[in-house]
């Protein structure tokens, strides 16, 4: 393909063009105004357009007497006439990103760029993001507060600490999850902290698994796949909420006492494997579930047995090597465009004192099966045990860690997201005063 110039006034028109140029023409003489002519304009043998009549109008208004050309000599007459007709239509078929656009103008305005001249218009994007907030919230038609929506507000800050919340979490205990049954003493953070009000055992927050279900799966009746079951909570809820939870659990007491817990509380259907983790192609084929849920091991923080595949009882490399692979390996089983929602925390090093990248080495291992690392939510929970050591600590300037990462993935286009998951309506909820039966 070779650029010639030829002169403006030799170039002819296509008689029969059937494309109405003139709305276009000042804002392609902008574009070659600032830019320059990039695109050539493309003619026959007999220097008659096949494509670029609004260019060839657009250099006349600029008097410019040259312009950049291609000779398409190695096309029939025919299929001239059909690349003619081709090159306009596809730019009816697609469309601005409605999220990124006004991003890319807001930009080009900070920098003095006016785009104005190429019949961009803020006012006519009619995108809220150039809206006060003010504005929204006035225009918000949704006769409800956030919490009747999402549970808790949809921030980044997630303060368990909250009366909301405390009051959410109590609800749901309530109906008889005992997700801390079948992890006994050992399973502490300092056996010298655990008296009557500071229990040493650690279980997964209620309300924090509500929310994950109620904001990141597609629908009712979604797969859930949890690599790292531990108690019973996960899966009770998932059940309770309308879905189909499979948790992976390498402790066989652990097992049997989330399927008592399951049992007492009449939920059938639940279903929790007794494996290691690296064996969930076992149970479950790759791009069948629609969440991935996990909490991992805070490497050694709580040993939860002194089996040999158990990764809480390894050594830091050990650890890091298996964490991923399992990581890896239970990514795969999401369908496309779902989310992984991974709970973790930074460990320090017991000897040296300094923190271990655990967050980092999870957005890694997601990163290698192509997800993005979409949202970054942080768990605030009560001080607890951290306000009768903090004194001591901050003997080594050693701050006391009161929160969690919630790491949020998704293995899609994030401007697609909408398409996948439904607008969040308001919450129907159950009867949490419902009575249960018990052995």
């Amino acid at each position: 393909m070779q650029i010639e110039y030829k002169k403006t006034a030799d170039l002819i028109p296509y008689i029969n063009n059937p494309r109405n140029n003139s709305d276009a023409i000042d804002a392609v003489a902008s574009s070659i105004k600032n830019f320059g002519f990039k695109v050539p304009i493309v003619i026959d043998n007999q220097n008659e357009i096949v494509t670029g009549h609004t260019r060839l109008l657009a250099a006349k208004k600029l008097n410019m007497e040259n312009v950049p050309v291609i000779i398409a000599d190695d096309l029939t007459e025919s299929q001239v006439k059909a690349y003619r007709l081709a090159d306009n239509k596809v730019f009816e078929i697609s469309e601005w990103n409605d999220e990124l656009l006004p991003l890319e103008l807001e930009e080009l305005a900070e920098l003095n760029f006016d785009m104005e001249e190429f019949n961009f218009s803020m006012e006519e994007l009619n995108d809220d993001n150039y809206k006060t907030t003010w504005d929204k919230i006035k225009e918000n038609n949704i006769d409800s507060n956030l919490l009747d929506t999402f549970v808790v507000a949809p921030f980044s800050i997630l303060d368990t600490r909250q009366g909301k919340w405390s009051e959410r979490d109590k609800m749901w205990k309530s109906i008889g999850i005992k997700s801390e049954i079948g992890r006994d003493e050992n399973l502490t953070f300092s056996k010298s902290l655990s008296n009557k009000s500071l229990t040493g055992t650690s279980i997964f927050n209620p309300t924090l698994t509500e929310i994950i279900y109620r904001w990141f799966t597609p629908d009712s009746n979604a797969e859930i796949i949890d690599p790292f079951a531990g108690g019973s909570v996960r899966g009770v809820i998932a059940k309770i909420l309308g879905h189909n939870y499979t948790g992976i659990e390498l402790r066989d007491e652990q097992v049997e006492a989330n399927y008592n817990n399951a049992q007492e509380m009449g939920l059938e259907g639940i279903t929790w494997h007794n494996d290691d983790s690296l064996n969930v192609s076992k149970y479950v084929e790759d791009g069948t579930k629609d969440l991935l849920i996990a909490c991992p091991p805070y490497f050694d923080l709580e040993v939860y047995s002194d089996k040999e595949q158990d990764i809480s009882n390894m050594g830091w490399l050990g650890f890091e090597e298996v964490y991923t692979e399992i990581m890896r390996k239970t990514a795969r089983k999401l369908k496309p465009n779902r989310f992984a929602v991974v709970v973790i925390s930074d460990v320090r090093d017991k000897k040296t004192g300094m923190y271990h990248d655990l967050v980092g080495v999870t957005k890694e291992a997601m990163k290698k099966e192509g997800f993005g690392f979409y949202n970054d939510m942080i768990l605030i929970n009560n001080a607890g045990s951290a306000a009768i050591t903090a004194r001591g600590s901050m003997k080594n300037r050693k701050v006391r860690r009161c929160h969690q990462n919630v790491l949020v993935f998704y293995n899609g286009i994030h401007s697609d997201i909408k398409k996948h998951f439904p607008e969040l309506k308001n919450i129907e909820d159950f009867d949490f005063g419902q009575e249960t039966e018990t052995e």
